[in-house]
C-alpha cells in the first residue's frame, strides 16, 4: 500500500501537490496501521499506560500514546508528498493551505499532549500554551478575518447591497480564531472517553472537509490533501483503538487530531468560499462538522457551572457515558450510533456545498477497505501474533460480555 501510494503521489505531485489526496490517504494510513502496534508495544514496556479507575469505561490497563503513532502518520506523509513534489507552493503555505501554521501549531499542541500523558499538566498551564499554539496558527496563516455569507443574509445583517463577506477586523479576528481552534481541540479530547469514539468521529469529520474543501464554491485543494492525510491516519489508528480498544489516542492524539480539523475548517471551510452561491454561512457547515464534540462540551460546561464545579472538572455525565447506560455498556452500538449522527451531519454539510455523492463516495470507499480488511484479519486470526502485553482476544471477548 505505501508503495503504491508513493508511485502514485510521484506521478501526481509532479503535476500538482494538490493532487495528492488518495496517494496521501493511502500512505498516512499505512504507516498508521504498521506503527501503532509498534508505540503499543513500547508503552507497554515503559509502563506508560491508563489505569482503570472509577471514570474509565476500560477495565484492563491500556497504552496511551496513540497520538504519536499519528502525529509520525501526517507528518511524515506531508513531507513525503512535498519531497516528491519537489518544493512547497507558495499558497500552500498562507491561508490557502496553512501547512506551516498547521504544522508548528500542531507539534506545539501534540508536545503539550504528550507531555500530559507522560506525567500529568495543570489545567490553566496546558490552556496557555494552547492559546500560544493557535496564536502560532494565526500568524501563519490559518486566520479568520471574513466569514463569507449567502447574498439573501446581508439584509438581515444589515450589510451593504452585494456585500458577501462579514468583516471581522484584527481583534475580533484573532479571539474568534484563537477559541475556535482550542474549543475544538478540547472538545475532540472531552469525546475520548470510550473505544474508538475520538477517532471515529474525527475520521467522519476529516473525510467531511475533504469533500467540501473541494467543492466549487470552495476550492480549497490543499486543505483538502491535509484532511485527506489526517483522515487514512486516524483510519489506520482505528484499527487498533475501536472496542476491545489496544490503545488510546491519550491527550496527545485528541488535541493533535482536534486541533488540526479546526485549522482545517478555517482553511477549507469557513472563509474557502470566494462565492455568495452558498445555502447557508460557512461556519454553520463547520458547527454540522463538529456538532457532536461542540454539543457534548458545551453540555459539559454548562453541567458543571451550574454544579458551582469548575469546568475543567472530569466527570462521568458525558452523552456517550448516558448512551453507555442505555445500551448496556455496549460501546459498538454507542459507537456506531454516534458515527451514523456525524456522518449524517457530514453529509448534511456536504449537500449544502453540492458535495453529497462525493462525500457518499468516500464513505463508501472507507466502509469497503474496512469489511474486506476485516474479513482478512478474521482469516488470519488464528495466525496472528499477540502484542507484546496484550490480553487474549477470547479474554477480552469474554470480559466485554
Amino acid at each position: 500500500m505505501v508503495v503504491g501510494g508513493i508511485l502514485w503521489a510521484f506521478l501526481a505531485a509532479k503535476q500538482d501537490l494538490s493532487l495528492c489526496q488518495i496517494p496521501g490517504f493511502l500512505i498516512a494510513l499505512a504507516i498508521s496501521w504498521w506503527l501503532t502496534p509498534e508505540i503499543r508495544a513500547r508503552a507497554v514496556q515503559l509502563k506508560l499506560v491508563d489505569e482503570p479507575g472509577e471514570r474509565r469505561i476500560h477495565t484492563i490497563a491500556t497504552p496511551r500514546l496513540g497520538g504519536v503513532a499519528i502525529y509520525i502518520a501526517v507528518m511524515v506523509s506531508i513531507i513525503s508528498l512535498i519531497l516528491i513534489c519537489g518544493r512547497l507552493p507558495h499558497t500552500a503555505r498562507g491561508s490557502e493551505g496553512g501547512f506551516i501554521g498547521i504544522a508548528v501549531g500542531g507539534t506545539v499542541i501534540f508536545i503539550l499532549g504528550l507531555m500530559d500523558d507522560l506525567g500529568g499538566i495543570p489545567a490553566k498551564i496546558k490552556l496557555v500554551i494552547q492559546i500560544l499554539a493557535a496564536c502560532a496558527a494565526y500568524s501563519m496563516g490559518v486566520r479568520i478575518k471574513a466569514i463569507p455569507i449567502p447574498e439573501y443574509f446581508a439584509p438581515f445583517l444589515h450589510l451593504p447591497a452585494h456585500t458577501h463577506m462579514i468583516e471581522l477586523g484584527f481583534a475580533v479576528g484573532i479571539f474568534v480564531t484563537v477559541l475556535w481552534l482550542v474549543g475544538i481541540a478540547n472538545a475532540v479530547n472531552l469525546i475520548d472517553g470510550m473505544d474508538g469514539l475520538a477517532a471515529g468521529v474525527s475520521a467522519i469529520s476529516a473525510l467531511t472537509i475533504w469533500s467540501v474543501a473541494l467543492a466549487p464554491t470552495i476550492d480549497r485543494h490543499y486543505a483538502a490533501l491535509v484532511a485527506a492525510v489526517l483522515a487514512g491516519a486516524l483510519l489506520g489508528f482505528l484499527r487498533w483503538n475501536f472496542n476491545p480498544a489496544r490503545i488510546f489516542l491519550g491527550d496527545s492524539g485528541a488535541y493533535l487530531t482536534g486541533f488540526i480539523l479546526a485549522a482545517l475548517s478555517i482553511t477549507g471551510v469557513i472563509k474557502g468560499a470566494t462565492t455568495a452561491t452558498l445555502i447557508v454561512p460557512t461556519f454553520i457547515i463547520a458547527f454540522l462538522i463538529f456538532f457532536f464534540p461542540i454539543l457534548d462540551t458545551s453540555w459539559a460546561i454548562v453541567r458543571r457551572v451550574s454544579k458551582g464545579i469548575s469546568p475543567f472538572t472530569p466527570d462521568a455525565g458525558h452523552i456517550h457515558h448516558r448512551l453507555l447506560k442505555r445500551f448496556n455498556k455496549n460501546q459498538k452500538k454507542v459507537a456506531y450510533l454516534i458515527y451514523g449522527m456525524t456522518a449524517g451531519l457530514g453529509l448534511l454539510a456536504a449537500w449544502v456545498v453540492r458535495q453529497q455523492l462525493y462525500f457518499l463516495a468516500l464513505c463508501s470507499g472507507v466502509i469497503f477497505m474496512a469489511v474486506f480488511f476485516a474479513e482478512v484479519l478474521n482469516r488470519n486470526r488464528q495466525r496472528k501474533q499477540i502484542l507484546p502485553g496484550e490480553v487474549p482476544q477470547a479474554a477480552l471477548d469474554q470480559e466485554q460480555q
